[in-house]
């Protein structure tokens, strides 16, 4: 009984947590794709237009990639002492948080820009 409660307080501090951040991020790439584009001239705003796709295009893929990533791999690439492998074991134990917020927060307020 008492560690559903606290999975359910987890729960709800994390969905208060992704909402203040997709919240912030959706105003700040609104704001510079709108305010910030417009008193640009012709070729910043293409190079700031295409940065911004490319953000979503990349978080889309860690997202993904984190989803069906297998782990025993890279767990014997930490036993080899692989850079980055430690950080991939995190990022795939926590794979439905990850996914998340790279695919669905990042990815989607890239693509509504």
């Amino acid at each position: 009984m008492k560690k559903d409660k606290e999975k359910e307080h987890s729960d709800i501090k994390w969905f208060i947590k992704v909402s203040i951040m997709t919240f912030i991020l959706s105003m700040l790439f609104s704001y510079i794709s709108a305010n910030g584009v417009s008193n640009l001239s012709l070729v910043p705003a293409i190079l700031i237009l295409i940065l911004v796709i490319a953000v979503g295009i990349l978080f889309d893929i860690v997202g993904v990639a984190v989803t069906v990533a297998n782990e025993h791999e890279f767990h014997a690439k930490a036993t080899k002492k692989v850079k980055g492998s430690k950080d991939s074991i995190k990022l795939i134990r926590n794979a439905p948080k990850v996914a998340n917020i790279c695919a669905d927060v990042i990815g989607d307020i890239c693509r509504s820009t």
